[in-house]
C-alpha cells in the first residue's frame, strides 16, 4: 500500500478510477485484475505490488468511496432543514452533484448494493453497517415521525426513499450516460406525492 500511497495523486486517482469502473461494470467475481490493469495503462504485476490482492484493491475501494461520500456532506446545510422530506432532498443533490464529477463512484456503489460475492460479503456487512448509522444520523431527527399521519410510517417511508434512490443508481451500471437532473426531478416528484400522502394537513400547507 506504501508504494500506492507514493505515486502521484493523477496516477493514484487513474489507477483508481479503472479498479471502480471494472468492479462497478462486471462485479467482484467477474472483474479481474487485468482488466484493471489495461485500463490504468499498468502492469498486473504492479496492481499486486501495490494492493496485495483482489480483495485488498475491492475493500480498499469500499472505504476510499466511504470516506468520500461522507466528505460530501454539508451537515450546517442538512440541519437547517427541519423537514425530513427536505433533508432528503437536499442530501440526494449533494451526491448527485459530486457523482457528476466522480460517475465511477456511483457505478461502482450501485454494484456494491447488489454483490453477492461471499469472498467480501464480511466487509460488506460491515460498511453497510457504518454508512447507515452515518446516513441516519444525517438525516433522521427525533420528531420527524410527529408529522406523519401516522407516526410509525415514518421509518418504512424513509426506507422506501433508500430504495428509490437505490434504484436510480442502478440505471448507471453499464450504461453509457445517466441524466443526472432527470433522475433528481423525477425523484423529488416523487418525494412530493409521499410527503402528500403520508403527512398530516398542517404540515403540507
Amino acid at each position: 500500500m506504501d508504494k500506492f500511497l507514493a505515486l502521484t495523486e493523477e496516477k493514484r486517482l487513474t489507477i483508481l478510477n479503472a479498479a471502480l469502473q471494472c468492479f462497478g461494470k462486471f462485479g467482484y467475481e467477474k472483474a479481474s485484475i487485468n482488466d484493471i490493469a489495461v485500463a490504468a495503462h499498468i502492469s498486473k504485476a504492479s496492481v499486486f505490488q501495490y494492493f496485495g490482492s483482489k480483495k485488498q484493491l475491492y475493500i480498499y475501494l469500499l472505504e476510499y468511496c466511504k470516506k468520500i461520500i461522507e466528505g460530501i456532506f454539508d451537515k450546517e446545510a442538512l440541519d437547517s432543514q427541519t423537514d425530513l422530506f427536505d433533508r432528503i432532498m437536499t442530501s440526494s443533490k449533494i451526491e448527485m452533484e459530486s457523482f457528476k464529477t466522480q460517475p465511477f463512484i456511483l457505478q461502482f456503489i450501485s454494484s456494491v448494493w447488489e454483490e453477492t460475492s461471499p469472498d467480501v460479503l464480511d466487509s460488506l456487512a460491515i460498511l453497510t453497517e457504518e454508512t447507515c448509522k452515518f446516513r441516519n444520523d444525517m438525516i433522521l431527527r427525533e420528531d420527524d415521525a410527529l408529522k406523519f399521519k401516522n407516526p410509525e410510517d415514518a421509518g418504512p417511508v424513509f426506507q422506501m426513499l433508500l430504495l428509490m434512490a437505490e434504484g436510480y443508481a442502478a440505471r448507471c451500471r453499464g450504461a453509457d450516460t445517466f441524466d443526472f437532473d432527470t433522475v433528481m426531478d423525477d425523484f423529488q416528484k416523487n418525494i412530493a406525492i409521499l410527503r402528500k400522502n403520508f403527512y398530516k394537513e398542517e404540515y403540507l400547507k
